[in-house]
């Protein structure tokens, strides 16, 4: 915390662009009850009590999943999914039931089951992995409250609207809150990668995340300034300070208007180049988002939710409709298609996946072509199908090496072999490409630029990688930044190399559509942007108002700094982040 002639300065990490200022209000879950715990019980009527209440669970985050939807877009409503999948979770089923066979009480089994699943998550090394404790927790807790007769309502009905503060916020309390009653949140822990993050971006909520435990000791009431661009908070604003913030914001909402009245005009900046800004989507609705946010094509076609939430591999039939209904609505937009990208954080027991110590060092994404190529094949052969008269181009997550590529071709290849035998219509010139997460990726991407069509850069992996840091642990969630000067000289390696070769570079890590990033990675080089529907808008308009040539003069001064901190600094001396 600091304090300057009277103002108290927070700094966290920006969870979720934007400005807001209000009152103080002090959100705090529902204190903890003593669970009541008995041994000698009808196992059939606990048991019967624990199926009601996870049904009503179930039906209640269906209707969180609806709202996220209908308030934002597909992709971020499927947070829930895991949310459903671990309500059918076998080992949690088995382990709850065995113990109410026994006969002890519901609320003691299920909360004993949960505290469990928590506990070993908390204890991976994955960070990743680690936030599903969070999620866990959440479902738990909903679940257990049906069992002990509470609601799960939040209770949250303030006089006027203010500004949330907390310790943290689970996903369902974020999805549920009011747009009217909440002009931004705070907290002091969490990341901006996390669930609660995730949401209030596309939500439109501003928010600012792990401020630490000082936050906590705000009064209520309290006047707060919310700069969710640059992850700070002002408390006790002096009248000179608030004046400018209500100028800033005022600017803010007039920019927004006018990015939505320009959102189809060509990103094209001031020296004349036309720059691609596309969307990364995962729905068919997501796909309409995109369209009516004025995206120049798909960069990023997250294919995973297909398989989430089912017991078996979709048939290909059923992946080519949903392919086709996508194709249907962007019409001539190009599409990047990115393949099965399940592991990590995505468990799908019918694929094969395990519980892995590190899991996102393990089994996932393009390293399970070795044991189940057939996956890969149903996909490229649905793909072909349902893309037929598209402007396909087909990309592979987390390669490391080019025999992943060769390998991939190969089933590529046989998967057209098999649909011209076969004399089915589907796509002829689809183009190829690798994702860039892993930096033996960015090192060796002159090999690789001779062997695909195009790259398509993950920053958030690729930070995760090259950093090698927790970015959910509180003590080191700062290290976890794509601004850190390693990052960004492989995201220019890799533009370079791909340029050299003649091929074309995206981005559709959560960098593409950061203010502060855009001049830099268009001095860089970068071809397409690729970014939330909502985002499209004001990058584009930022994308107009600079020059690639200067932009490239800002870009090489930033890459000769050593600290994070001094390129972030230098950055915004240059741009301002709105």
């Amino acid at each position: 915390m600091q304090k300057v002639k009277g103002k108290i300065r927070l700094s966290g990490l920006a969870g979720a662009p934007g400005l807001a200022y209000g009152k103080a209000h002090h959100f705090r879950p529902v204190e903890d009850v003593t669970i009541s715990r008995s041994s000698n019980n009808d196992p059939v009527k606990e048991q019967s009590r624990m199926d009601d209440a996870v049904r009503a669970a179930r039906a209640e985050i269906a209707m969180i999943k609806e709202k996220v939807a209908h308030d934002a877009n597909a992709s971020e409503a499927h947070i829930f999914d895991a949310h459903l999948t671990f309500l059918n979770d076998p080992a949690l089923i088995k382990r709850v039931s065995n113990a109410i066979g026994q006969g002890l009480n519901a609320e003691a089994a299920w909360s004993d089951a949960i505290n469990l699943f928590v506990e070993q998550l908390e204890k991976l090394n994955d960070p990743i992995l680690r936030t599903r404790a969070t999620d866990v927790s959440d479902v738990g807790q909903r679940v257990l409250n049906h069992l002990m007769g509470r609601s799960n309502a939040i209770d949250l009905e303030p006089d006027e609207p203010v500004v949330l503060v907390a310790e943290d916020l689970s996903p369902s309390v974020t999805a549920s809150l009011d747009k009217k009653a909440v002009l931004a949140f705070c907290t002091a822990l969490g990341s901006a990668t996390s669930h609660a993050s995730i949401l209030a971006k596309a939500l439109g909520i501003p928010a600012v995340v792990g401020l630490g435990e000082q936050l906590l000791s705000l009064q209520e009431g309290q006047l707060v300034l919310v700069d969710g661009y640059n992850g700070r908070v002002v408390l006790e604003p002096d009248e000179a300070e608030l004046e400018a913030f209500l100028k800033r914001k005022d600017t803010d909402r007039e920019l927004a208007m006018m990015d939505r009245s320009n959102a189809f005009l060509p990103a094209v900046s001031m020296d004349g180049y036309r720059i691609e800004v596309a969307a990364n989507i995962g729905s068919v609705a997501d796909a309409r988002d995109a369209v009516e946010s004025g995206a120049d094509g798909i960069g990023l076609l997250r294919t995973e939710f297909l398989y989430l939430n089912e017991s078996n591999l979709p048939r290909e039939e059923e992946q080519m409709r949903v392919y086709a209904e996508i194709a249907a609505v962007v019409g001539d937009l190009p599409v990047v298609v990115r393949t099965l990208d399940i592991g990590g954080d995505k468990s799908v027991p019918y694929l094969g996946t395990r519980n892995e110590v590190n899991p996102f060092l393990g089994w996932r994404a393009i390293r399970m072509i070795s044991e189940r190529p057939d996956i890969l094949l149903s996909q490229f052969r649905s793909l072909l199908r349902g893309f037929a008269g598209s402007r396909l181009h087909i990309m592979l997550p987390m390669v490391s090496s080019v025999d992943e590529l060769e390998e991939a071709r190969a089933i590529f290849d046989a998967a057209r072999e098999q649909l011209k035998t076969e004399k089915l219509v589907f796509a002829q010139d689809v183009k190829f490409g690798i994702m860039v997460e892993v930096p033996s990726t960015a090192i060796l991407a002159d090999h690789f630029a001779k062997q695909v069509d195009f790259f398509s850069i993950g920053t958030n992996d690729l930070t995760q990688y090259t950093l090698a840091v927790d970015r959910t642990n509180q003590r080191v969630a700062h290290i976890s930044s794509p601004f850190h000067p390693a990052v960004l000289k492989l995201i220019k390696m890799t533009i370079d190399a791909a340029h050299r070769n003649g091929r074309w570079v995206g981005l559709c890590g959560e960098m593409a559509g950061d203010p502060l990033a855009i001049p830099i990675l268009l001095g860089m080089g970068l071809d397409e942007f690729s970014m939330t529907p909502a985002s499209i808008p004001s990058a584009k308009r930022i994308i107009r108002n600079y020059s690639k040539a200067e932009c490239q003069k800002f870009a090489e001064e930033a890459l000769r700094f050593e600290k994070t901190e001094l390129v972030k600094a230098y950055l915004s001396s240059k741009f301002q982040c709105m």
